[in-house]
C-alpha cells in the first residue's frame, strides 16, 4: 500500500513551507490566488484528495498551571488566540505542573507529529526551556531568563520594553525629592523583572544615591509576593521604611498598597508606590496605581506574527523583539 500523502510532501514538492501549504488548502486570504491554485493542483497531482477537509494547524500555549493568577496575561492570550484563529490555527492550552518542571517531563502532546509551533509563557526554568527547544518544534518565548542564550537553537523572544521606562519612573521620583527608594520583586525571576531592576538601579546610580537593599524586598519568587499577610510581615521586617517603593509589576504593587494600608500608612502622603503593566486592577485599587502601560493584546498578536515567521523560515536568525511602553501617573504617587 502506498504511503499516505502529507502536507509536508506537497510543501517539499513545491519548495514551500508546510505553513503556506496548510493556509492555501484552508483558503486563507493571506495566500495569493496564483500560489493557492498551484498548491491545489499539486495536491491533486499527488492524490492528496482530502485537502478540502484539512484540519487546522495546532499551536501549544505552554505555561504554568497558575497562569490565571498573573493578571497581565489574560489579554495577551486573547490576542494570541484571535490571531492564530485568523491564520488557520487552533490554540491548545498546555499546562505544566511544578513536578513536571523538576523532572523535566514534557506534556504528552508536545511532539512534532501533532504540533506546528509552541508559545512558551512564564516558563523560566533553563533546563526545561532547553527541553522544549530540543523537540525541534518552532518556538517563541514571551519573556525569558536574564542573561541566558540557548546556543545551537533557533527561537524568538518577545518582550515589552522594561529598562528605560523603569529608569524614567525612578528618575522622576528622585527629582521629586525621594532619596530612600526600595525595589520589591525577585530580579532573577525573569528577564523582564531583571531589566526593570536594572532601570531602577541605573537611575539611583546616575543620581548619586547608594545601595537600596535596606529598603528592598527581593527574596526568591517562590515566596508568596501576592499574599497581603506575607507582604505585611516583610514590610514590618525592614529596618527603615523608604519614602517610595518601585515594584516589579502591578500585582506586587497592589499587594504592597494593601499591606501598607493595613499597617496604617497613608498612600501617597506617607509612602508612594509604583507598579508595572497597567493591568485593569491598577486603576481600581485605592489609591489608583502609578504604573507603566503595556499593550498585552498587541503583544499577543506580535507573538503570533513571530511564530508564523519562524514556522515559515525555521532557520532564520533569532530575534528578540521589544514593544513600547509608556508611564501612567495616578494617585499612588504625589
Amino acid at each position: 500500500m502506498a504511503e499516505k500523502v502529507t502536507i509536508q510532501d506537497i510543501a517539499n514538492a513545491l519548495g514551500l513551507s508546510r505553513n503556506t501549504v496548510s493556509k492555501a488548502l484552508n483558503n486563507h486570504p493571506q495566500i495569493p490566488e496564483q500560489t493557492r491554485d498551484k498548491i491545489i493542483q499539486k495536491a491533486a497531482d499527488l492524490k492528496y484528495k482530502n485537502y478540502s477537509k484539512l484540519k487546522m494547524g495546532n499551536i501549544a500555549l505552554l505555561t504554568r498551571g497558575d497562569i490565571n493568577t498573573i493578571s497581565f496575561y489574560s489579554e495577551t492570550i486573547r490576542g494570541i488566540e484571535t490571531s492564530l484563529s485568523a491564520n488557520g490555527y487552533n490554540l491548545i492550552l498546555t499546562l505544566v505542573k511544578p513536578e513536571d518542571i523538576r523532572s523535566g517531563t514534557l506534556p504528552a502532546n508536545i511532539h512534532q507529529s501533532n504540533l506546528d509551533g509552541i508559545i512558551s509563557v512564564e516558563i523560566f526554568d533553563k533546563p526545561y526551556m532547553q527541553k522544549v527547544l530540543n523537540t525541534g518544534i518552532p518556538t517563541v518565548f514571551i519573556d525569558s531568563l536574564p542573561n541566558s542564550v540557548f546556543e545551537l537553537h533557533k527561537y524568538d523572544v518577545i518582550m515589552v520594553e522594561n529598562e528605560l521606562s523603569t529608569y524614567q519612573l525612578t528618575q522622576l521620583l528622585i527629582e521629586h525629592g525621594h532619596q530612600n527608594i526600595g525595589f520589591i520583586g525577585d530580579a532573577a525571576h525573569c528577564r523582564s523583572f531583571y531589566e526593570r531592576w536594572l532601570g531602577f538601579t541605573r537611575a539611583l546610580s546616575h543620581s548619586g544615591l547608594g545601595d537600596c537593599s535596606q529598603f528592598s524586598i527581593q527574596l526568591e519568587d517562590t515566596n508568596p509576593y501576592l499574599s497581603v499577610d506575607w507582604m505585611t510581615s516583610q514590610i514590618k521586617a525592614l529596618n527603615q521604611l523608604p519614602t517610595a517603593f518601585v515594584c516589579a509589576n502591578d500585582d506586587i504593587a497592589i499587594s504592597v498598597i494593601r499591606s501598607l494600608k493595613s499597617l496604617g500608612y497613608n498612600i501617597p502622603a506617607d509612602i508612594e508606590v509604583t507598579g508595572f503593566d497597567d493591568i485593569p486592577n491598577s486603576a481600581i485599587i485605592e489609591p489608583a496605581l502609578t504604573t507603566v502601560h503595556t499593550y498585552p493584546y498587541e503583544l499577543g498578536k506580535r507573538v503570533v506574527e513571530s511564530l508564523l515567521n519562524r514556522i515559515d523560515q525555521p532557520d532564520r536568525h533569532n530575534e528578540t523583539v521589544y514593544l513600547e511602553t509608556s508611564l501612567v501617573w495616578r494617585e499612588s504617587t504625589k
